[in-house]
C-alpha cells in the first residue's frame, strides 16, 4: 500500500513504506524526549512507539513536579488505517525542521496534563554503534539509535496550573531508535526463553549531558565481573560547528544510591575518548522521572507494543516523594543530574540500572527477609 512517504526518494528496499522488511513482531520505531530545568522543579518525558507488525502505535507523557508528584498518561491505538499520522489520542509529534525543531503536543488528557512544546536542537546528533544480540538462537536485539541535545520552549499545564517552559531555563534531550527490541508486547509464553532473560547480573548506563559548548552521550553495559559488552558514545560539538565528533572509548563509574535502594542520587563518571582526552564528571541528582509511568518494563498488564484495542488511555498520579513509592516504581529512570566537569557546570539525564546479581553495588540493597 502506498503512503505519503513513498513520494520521497529514500527507499532502501524493493517495497513500500507501509511495513518494514522483517516481519518480526518485535520490530519497533521509538521516539523519546525529556526536558527539565536546572533546579529540579519540573521534569517531563514523552514519546512514541510504532509497531507495524503488531498494528499498534502507543505513546505517553509523564511530568514530575518538585520531585513530589508524578502524573502519568499512557496512550495506545490501532496503527492502521492512520499509519501516516504520528498521533495517538491527544498526543502528537511533528518534525518541523530535521535536527533543529520538533513540535510535541498533548491536548487535554484525562489526568489533567497537557503541553505545547518545541525541542530546539543545539548539539549535533550522535549516532550510536548498532546493537545486536541473540538468545538461544533468536535475535532479541537488533537496533540503531541516535541521540540529540538541545533546549525546550512552550508550556506545560497540570490541573489548570501553567508552567512556562523557556529555552534559557530548560534543557532537553531526545532519541530516535528503530529495529528489533526486547520486551515488546509483554511476556511471550510461546518461546523457550523470554527475550529479557539475558539481562541479569549487569549494569546498564545510558546518558546525555550538555554544557554550553559541547555534549556527551554514552551507552555502557557491564557484567558483574567487569566485562564490557557494550560501549558506545560521543563527545558532540554544537550543531553548527564544523568540529568532528569524538568517540568515547572508556567509561568508569562510581555511584551513590538512596538508602535501601538502587535509585541513583550521585556519582562520578570518568570518560576516556579516542583522542586521549578525559572528562571527570561529578553527578548530583536534581530530580527523577520514573519511566514506568510511561510503560517502560511494563506496568500491570500494560506493555509497550501490546494491542490495547482501537483506542486506549490510562494513567495515574504517584507521590514520588515517598521513598517506598519511588522504590516501587524504580526501574528505567531518567535521573536529572547536575554535572560538574572542572570549572564547567552542565545538566542532563542518567539512566542507570543495576540488575542483580552485581556484587559491587549489591550492599546498597536491603537484606532479604
Amino acid at each position: 500500500m502506498l503512503t505519503k512517504f513513498d513520494e520521497l526518494t529514500c527507499h532502501q528496499t524493493v517495497s513500500t513504506f507501509d511495513h518494514p522488511e522483517p516481519s518480526d513482531k518485535a520490530w519497533t520505531e521509538k521516539l523519546w524526549c525529556n526536558l527539565h530545568d536546572r533546579h529540579g522543579k519540573l521534569v517531563l518525558a514523552t514519546g512514541f512507539g510504532v509497531y507495524p507488525n503488531r498494528n499498534v502505535m502507543d505513546g505517553y507523557g509523564c511530568v514530575n513536579i518538585e520531585n513530589s508528584r508524578q502524573v502519568n498518561v499512557r496512550l495506545s491505538r490501532a496503527l492502521r488505517p492512520g499509519l501516516e499520522d504520528l498521533t495517538v489520542g491527544p498526543l502528537s509529534w511533528e518534525v518541523i525542521e530535521p535536527y533543529r525543531r520538533i513540535r510535541i503536543a498533548m491536548a487535554e488528557s484525562k489526568q489533567g496534563l497537557s503541553y505545547e512544546l518545541e525541542f530546539e536542537g543545539s548539539m549535533q546528533p550522535a549516532e550510536e554503534e548498532p546493537q545486536f544480540q541473540r538468545d538461544l538462537g533468536r535475535v532479541v536485539v537488533n537496533t540503531c539509535r541516535y541521540a540529540q541535545l538541545g533546549r525546550a520552549k512552550g508550556q506545560v499545564k497540570l490541573d489548570g496550573v501553567t508552567y512556562p517552559i523557556a529555552s534559557q531555563d530548560f534543557f532537553a534531550q531526545r532519541d530516535h531508535s528503530w529495529g528489533i527490541r526486547m520486551g515488546v508486547g509483554g511476556p511471550d509464553a510461546s518461546v523457550a526463553s523470554q527475550d529479557v532473560a539475558p539481562f541479569a547480573g549487569m549494569l546498564i548506563d545510558w546518558f546525555t549531558f550538555q554544557f554550553d559548548d559541547f555534549g556527551l552521550t554514552g551507552y555502557l553495559i557491564e557484567k558483574e565481573d567487569g566485562t564490557i559488552t557494550r560501549l558506545t558514545g560521543r563527545v558532540v560539538p554544537r550543531l553548527d560547528s564544523h568540529q568532528p565528533q569524538i568517540p568515547i572509548v572508556g567509561i568508569e563509574h562510581d555511584y551513590q544510591f538512596h538508602e535501601r535502594s538502587l535509585r541513583t542520587k550521585a556519582g562520578t563518571l570518568v570518560i576516556t575518548c579516542a583522542d586521549k582526552s578525559r572528562y571527570e564528571l561529578q553527578l548530583r541528582e536534581l530530580t527523577t522521572m520514573y519511566l514506568r509511568g510511561g510503560g517502560y518494563a511494563g506496568l500491570g498488564d500494560y506493555f509497550h507494543g501490546k494491542f490495547m484495542g482501537a483506542s486506549h488511555e490510562a494513567g495515574e498520579s504517584w507521590s514520588v516523594n515517598d521513598p517506598s513509592v519511588a522504590n516501587q516504581f524504580h526501574g528505567l529512570d531518567d535521573t536529572v543530574m547536575e554535572v560538574r566537569c572542572g570549572g564547567k557546570v552542565g545538566y542532563g539525564i542518567l539512566e542507570n540500572m543495576v540488575i542483580p546479581p552485581f556484587k559491587r553495588y549489591l550492599p546498597m540493597m536491603p537484606p532479604r527477609r
